[in-house]
């Protein structure tokens, strides 16, 4: 699971402690890391690592969370909504994995490395609904995360936005009902 919020308590992270619970209670072995904290230095664009296979950036977390993602069976990303996308930190690591996440054929055309993986995405913003989705503040986070996962090769099995956390910060049981269907589906065999 990766946390892109930097509120360790926000809605974000109680929501994904939820998945957790659940997740595991079905059996799954879960590590939560949460963006914020992870050391990345930020992408050079040089593309090398396109041709290489590697970064030619010093070894930091950024390797570290790429080797996680390639030894996992699925994974969930949280994340609030920043001006309908996600927070720089998450942005700045994917960037950082694309050589892990894509490669291409002779042709050029995108590859997903990470073919028969499941993912779930969990995107709040302050927006109350139903305007977080008719703005593309949330859907448009839902869409950005999306892009990134299915040109890995990821099937995204559930999304949920959670709009309106501003006025109404705290969880309601349909929001951890929610969140306990997000995990069920996402360990579902």
């Amino acid at each position: 699971m990766l946390n892109a919020s930097p509120r360790r308590e926000g809605n974000v992270g109680r929501m994904l402690e939820a998945v957790r619970h659940e997740a595991e209670a079905c059996g799954a072995v879960v590590e939560v890391l949460r963006v914020q904290e992870l050391s990345v230095h930020p992408c050079l664009g040089c593309m090398k690592c396109r041709s290489t296979l590697r970064c030619v950036l010093p070894e930091d977390d950024a390797q570290r969370v790429l080797r996680l993602l390639q030894e996992c069976d699925g994974v969930v990303i949280g994340a609030p909504c920043y001006w309908g996308n996600m927070p720089g930190t998450l942005k700045l690591l994917l960037d950082r994995l694309v050589y892990g996440l894509m490669g291409e054929s002779r042709r050029g055309v995108p590859v997903g490395l990470h073919r028969g993986k499941r993912a779930a995405l969990l995107v709040t913003g302050t927006t109350p609904w139903p305007f977080n989705i008719w703005f593309r503040q949330t859907r448009g986070t839902v869409r950005a995360l999306r892009e990134v996962l299915r040109w890995s090769g990821f099937r995204i099995v559930r999304t949920l936005e959670r709009g309106g956390t501003k006025h109404h910060p705290q969880l309601t049981s349909r929001d951890l009902s929610r969140c306990k269907a997000l995990a069920r589906a996402l360990v579902r065999p």
